[in-house]
């Protein structure tokens, strides 16, 4: 034992300090906040405006590449939990402005059919949820496509395609 003569009370009192100065030090324990573009993203994943905060990244001629890092950045603070049943996994950006989110439910079964039927008539309602937010109208306009990848384990539920314009398409969505 390192201190043989003092109580058990009285090492917790000594090492817990150092132990405190090093945890609040590390930077793997605490997770870093989101540029406010990858806040933008996630706000669109969670259908919460952000009030467009780092859109002007995306009028830029780098808006691409600056989707780009956003979403390796916010694939680095996945997993996310976004409701009782539906985790953020993952974001690939794809040439041509196209942001993917990966998004995995739990406590269904992809093999059952009626599994599958239920997200394919659930598309156009979990399409309005995500037309609605104000942020993806904008979006549109700037040319990004958001698609939204559904999946239970490894097997594809559904995938929703929104491209620029799609909002717009449907007034009060």
């Amino acid at each position: 034992m390192p201190f043989p003569s003092l109580s058990v009370v009285k090492r917790w009192a000594i090492c817990l300090p150092a132990f405190s100065i090093v945890a609040a030090s590390s930077p793997g324990l605490a997770a870093a906040p989101l540029s406010e573009l990858a806040s933008l993203l996630l706000g669109t994943v969670r259908g919460k405006p952000s009030g467009m905060s780092g859109v002007t990244r995306l009028t830029a001629r780098d808006a691409e590449r600056q989707l780009g890092m956003a979403c390796k950045e916010l694939a680095r603070a996945t997993p996310m939990v976004l409701d009782e049943s539906t985790r953020l996994v993952g974001c690939t950006a794809r040439t041509g402005n196209v942001v993917e989110f990966h998004r995995q439910v739990t406590g269904v079964d992809p093999r059952r059919e009626d599994t599958k039927s239920f997200m394919v008539s659930a598309r156009p309602i979990l399409e309005r949820g995500i037309c609605r937010n104000p942020d993806v109208p904008v979006l549109g306009k700037l040319g990004v496509t958001l698609d939204y990848r559904y999946m239970a384990g490894q097997e594809p539920l559904v995938t929703l395609h929104v491209p620029p314009g799609r909002c717009a398409e449907r007034p009060g969505a």
